[in-house]
């Protein structure tokens, strides 16, 4: 069986029903279990208590553009800041990774002569859901 090779090219980024990879130069959905290791007579034993997801996006700045993230992630912060927002991560290979995101402020600014870009790290909310095709 040849190996499938999937690039981040290979993304749809989709916040809140707008597609975003065309800004979007990196998208990370990844996760930081909590393990607790309990000494016992016999040794070691592990216990999995929760997980924490974030979703770490990096971007190009779009602030005043048509359908702009930096804008929209701007006002559900300021007006509904508890709000969840629905992410989906699809890949060419039909594998969709779905989940819901707080909303952030993006950052503002930037270095000369660089392009602005955004970095925005997002907690997600309960664990991610997958589709696999």
């Amino acid at each position: 069986m040849p190996t499938t090779i999937i690039t981040g090219r290979d993304l749809v980024l989709t916040i809140a029903t707008v597609n975003y990879d065309a800004q979007a130069t990196s998208a990370i959905l990844s996760n930081s279990p909590t393990v607790t290791t309990y000494q016992t007579l016999d040794g070691k034993a592990y216990k999995h208590i929760d997980d924490q997801w974030t979703l770490d996006v990096e971007m190009l700045a779009d602030w005043g553009a048509t359908s702009s993230l930096c804008e929209a992630l701007w006002t559900a912060w300021e007006s509904a800041p508890n709000t969840t927002l629905a992410v989906s991560l699809t890949a060419a290979t039909g594998a969709v990774f779905t989940c819901n995101v707080m909303p952030v402020v993006p950052s503002i600014g930037g270095a000369a002569p660089d392009a602005q870009t955004v970095s925005l790290s997002f907690v997600v909310v309960n664990n991610p859901s997958e589709t696999f095709s």
